[in-house]
């Protein structure tokens, strides 16, 4: 039988969201943030391992796989940011998800998105940007080796190198988003810990006193 659909901006959504958690429009936003920069950290990222690819040979590995690298958590953020709000709030209506659940996702987020970071500028190609050099006439001689990666020579590698620095702005944002919100997905399993163990200690009590 499928799930019974809300309407997710209904006054007892509303209500339930807020009597299970205060804070549920910020974490909402938060999601919605780090969905939106996840979309526009895969497109500058997919355009420049295309860009890469048809116009470099990279001699330390499989094609543009520094950039690829990057890919990983922006795609797994884009799946699961909306699939987590759609559950939560659609198709629950409001009624809570097990912390761990978001809490495992974010962790994930935040420790993929460290080393893409630290891969994606290592290898970036803005890295080999130069100043052009003119000649004595005052012309630019692409044949000369410094003159190899200015903007005069070689305009696609500053084209890559513009996606590379956007999608890594992106990427950084993803990652604080998703910090934030295992931080707020850590501090609800203590809550939810905390509560179990006093409904445990209260059961206890009323057991003793019967």
């Amino acid at each position: 039988m499928a799930p019974k659909i809300g309407n997710p901006l209904s006054v007892d959504v509303r209500r339930r969201l807020y009597e299970q958690d205060a804070k549920w429009p910020l974490k909402t936003i938060l999601r919605l943030a780090a969905a939106f920069l996840e979309l526009l950290a895969m497109i500058m990222f997919a355009i420049a391992v295309s860009l890469t690819n048809k116009n470099f040979v990279n001699t330390e590995g499989p094609g543009d796989w520094t950039d690829g690298m990057a890919l990983a958590p922006s795609v797994l953020g884009l799946i699961a940011d909306p699939i987590i709000l759609i559950l939560w709030i659609v198709l629950r209506g409001g009624k809570p998800l097990n912390p761990a659940f978001a809490l495992v996702l974010d962790g994930i987020m935040w420790i993929l998105a460290i080393p893409s970071i630290i891969v994606a500028v290592g290898g970036a190609l803005f890295l080999y940007w130069t100043s052009a050099v003119a000649s004595a006439d005052g012309t630019v001689n692409c044949a000369f080796f410094f003159n190899e990666f200015s903007g005069e020579c070689d305009p696609i590698a500053y084209t890559i190198g513009r996606l590379e620095i956007a999608g890594i702005v992106f990427l950084v944002g993803i990652l604080v988003l998703h910090l934030a919100l295992f931080i707020f997905g850590t501090i609800d399993m203590h809550q939810k810990r905390q509560a179990r163990l006093a409904a445990d200690v209260a059961q206890s009590k009323v057991v003793e006193l019967q």
